[in-house]
């Protein structure tokens, strides 16, 4: 093979590549609470949009008749829906954990967002919840630490969930059998 061949080879994979990618769709449900979680699940809801990721926020996307312990389970079974991120700051979020940590066909697609402090391998703290949140991490492998801007040298979940979606997704467009529901 020559140099000019191997150069033409290589720019026919990374176009390819990048088609392949294009054409790649991922939906993600963001969960958390309400007030000034509402308005950070919005704004990454943005960034994701911006990056053709198309997320979900059910108090904005969700018919308001349907109670949310009711629809995010529907929707969130469902096979297009590919990743579920959790931003645990409140009790609601939390029972959200609870249900959806022991659903088999949402436990896979769940990540966990919590903070430092609750992390299990940051944190001794021996709560029931932060129990759970090891045993989501043994099985699942999907909780994170984040930081709300505090001082901890963790990403804020406005950094860490664009990140994470972008690899899910190039790993559904180049190497779907590697992704695991």
């Amino acid at each position: 093979m020559t140099g000019g061949t191997a150069v033409r080879r290589v720019h026919a994979i990374r176009k390819e590549t990048e088609d392949r990618l294009n054409r790649s769709g991922l939906v993600v449900m963001l969960l958390g609470s309400s007030g000034r979680g509402l308005d950070e699940r919005r704004a990454v809801a943005h960034v994701l949009g911006s990056r053709g990721i198309i997320a979900l926020v059910p108090e904005d996307d969700f018919p308001p008749e349907v109670g949310p312990s009711v629809i995010e389970e529907e929707i969130l079974e469902r096979s297009d829906v590919d990743l579920v991120f959790l931003s645990i700051e409140s009790w609601g979020a939390a029972t959200e954990f609870g249900q959806f940590s022991s659903n088999p066909r949402i436990a896979p697609k769940l990540r966990v967002l919590v903070r430092p402090e609750y992390h299990p391998v940051h944190s001794p703290s021996r709560s029931y919840l932060s129990d759970l949140y090891l045993t989501h991490l043994v099985r699942y492998g999907h909780v994170y630490p984040v930081d709300g801007g505090r001082q901890a040298p963790v990403p804020s979940a406005k950094a860490l969930i664009p990140m994470l979606a972008e690899r899910h997704r190039e790993i559904k467009a180049l190497r779907p059998s590697n992704i695991t529901k």
